[in-house]
């Protein structure tokens, strides 16, 4: 065998080594995305001030620690961070149905969220939030990139503190009140 061959074998087997490694790596990274008990916490308590009467977030439960895996929630693979909380009210169709009042979230923002430091993605549209204002802590999120609150009967002004918003690249504050007109989309 030359010198060549048996360098281009073992070249190989490091490739094929490396690749195994990497795939090892990437199981057990997935396997240890469970979000963190801060995390879970802040869910829990933005649930508590919530009403919920057609039980969307029944999955939000304390005995299931893994909130990566409520319903509305995504996590980072890799951390097991929370990155997005996805809950329109209506599966995002916003049109007046008045069996449908059910289904749209009511009650307050609480300012715990504040602990989900890698949030990325925040929907919250079509619900009713009873005519209070938008949470100026909203604007404390460094990472939020998807900001959508339109049609969710948010009252009052929009908080200046949105302009903290660095990393945002769309923002959904469309029809504040819940009104026939359709939703407007900023993109920046």
């Amino acid at each position: 065998m030359s010198a060549q061959s048996s360098y281009s074998c073992f070249s190989c087997f490091h490739f094929f080594l490396l690749v195994v490694l990497a795939l090892l790596r990437l199981c057990s990274s997935n396997q240890n995305s469970h979000c963190n008990g801060i995390e879970r916490q802040a869910l829990l308590q933005f649930k508590h001030g919530l009403t919920d009467e057609s039980q969307r977030l029944a999955s939000w439960v304390a005995e299931n620690k893994d909130c990566c895996t409520w319903a509305g929630i995504a996590c980072d693979n890799s951390t097991g961070h929370v990155h997005r909380i996805h809950l329109p009210g209506l599966d995002g169709h916003c049109g007046y149905i008045d069996y449908a009042v059910k289904q749209k979230l009511r009650g307050d923002i609480s300012r715990p969220l504040l602990d989900l430091k890698q949030l990325k993605h925040l929907d919250l549209s079509c619900n009713d939030f009873g005519g209070i204002q938008v949470p100026k802590f909203i604007g404390s999120f460094q990472n939020l990139r998807y900001l959508n609150l339109s049609r969710s009967n948010f009252g009052g002004t929009i908080p200046p503190q949105l302009g903290n918003l660095s990393e945002l690249h769309v923002l959904c504050l469309g029809s504040f009140h819940d009104d026939p007109n359709p939703i407007e989309t900023t993109s920046m």
